[in-house]
């Protein structure tokens, strides 16, 4: 432990240690910057505070969570949105392509993601003109421990920052864990070890290949002065560039076209509208609408669509952590890259356990 002579290793203009965490709700950001908070405040003698952004509790809405660190002499007095942050944790490599999730990074900042892939095609991925990149494959480690994939972005972090000392935050996760779900605490200090471990970092000094974007304070478009009367939508179907996909926990919806019966349940129940309806021929053989399959753009893995299928059209799914996310909408059927643990004629079953752990039973 390094107590309350632990230092940071670098700071802003007033003092400050920043981080924040980019994700979507399901992804356990929030409990993630809590943890790192109590840690750091309570186990190495910072003042520092914590807080998040969100709006609906609603898995697959944007989440950022944020920590402001200080040394023990200065106090927090700013609850305001980190901007500039000396560390950003990106929880899935899908964000990279929402604008706004590498905004206000310094130069030598480090930026650690969730992702399966190598730590320059992540580069290639988020256009990183410079600093400290940092991959894990957090989603592998989470399916394999049977955990989230917030301990593991944590054990990620602490490595990556230089100054946070890892037997204290793996303290916090079990103060965290151990009165409400015991059973989960070793399984979650395993994935904390294996993040810590596995990470990838390599440092990229400017190199041209991508030109840095100056810093500018975001500023609404909209405000008190000129919002429109009577909170009018005036962009309605933006909806339409969000990706849902990363909110997914390694579980995904396979549809199978040849058991379908084109009954619209699915449909009824899914709280995303992800089902994509055309024209064809149904079993008949006549000219009718019939169901393409889910756009898995769209798709934050709730499941709901299995449990009301009838026919087992929709069935659980393992969604191998080799699965490439790609920046072009994904229409109907499950992706070429996402690959079934079950057999053609019989796919794998499985079981949701407490705090949304999944388990293979067939």
């Amino acid at each position: 432990m390094m107590g309350a002579t632990a230092t940071l290793n670098k700071t802003n203009e007033l003092g400050f240690y920043e981080l924040r965490l980019e994700s979507v709700g399901g992804l356990g950001a929030n409990l993630a910057g809590q943890v790192l908070a109590q840690a750091m405040v309570l186990g190495q003698g910072f003042n520092g505070a914590h807080f998040s952004s969100y709006g609906s509790e609603k898995k697959g809405s944007p989440v950022k969570s944020f920590v402001r660190l200080c040394t023990a002499e200065k106090e927090v007095r700013s609850s305001s949105p980190v901007e500039r942050p000396h560390l950003l944790a990106v929880f899935h490599q899908c964000l990279l392509k929402v604008e706004g999730t590498l905004a206000g990074l310094y130069p030598d900042s480090v930026v650690v993601v969730n992702s399966a892939d190598t730590v320059d095609e992540v580069r290639d991925k988020a256009n990183l003109p410079s600093g400290t990149l940092g991959v894990v494959n957090a989603l592998d480690i989470a399916v394999a421990e049977n955990t989230r994939i917030n301990t593991a972005i944590m054990g990620a972090i602490v490595r990556a920052s230089g100054f946070m000392d890892a037997a204290v935050v793996k303290k916090a996760i079990v103060d965290s864990f151990r009165d409400r779900y015991p059973k989960l605490v070793e399984p979650n200090l395993k994935t904390f070890d294996r993040g810590f471990n596995e990470i990838q970092i390599k440092e990229y000094p400017f190199d041209g290949k991508y030109q840095a974007v100056p810093f500018q304070r975001f500023v609404p478009a909209l405000g008190y002065a000129n919002a429109p009367m009577g909170g009018v939508i005036i962009n309605p179907g933006n909806t339409a560039h969000k990706d849902l996909s990363a909110s997914r926990q390694g579980i995904y919806p396979k549809y199978w076209r040849d058991r379908c019966i084109d009954c619209g349940l699915c449909t009824e129940t899914c709280p995303d509208y992800v089902f994509v309806w055309d024209w064809g021929v149904d079993k008949k053989g006549q000219r009718a609408r019939v169901l393409k399959g889910p756009n898995y753009q769209y798709c934050k893995g709730c499941l709901k669509c299995v449990e009301i299928c009838p026919v087992e059209a929709l069935t659980e799914e393992c969604e191998r952590p080799e699965f490439k996310f790609t920046g072009d909408v994904q229409l109907w059927g499950p992706p070429d890259a996402l690959v079934t643990m079950g057999r053609e004629s019989d796919p794998a079953k499985w079981e949701q356990d407490e705090g949304y752990y999944w388990y293979r039973v067939s």
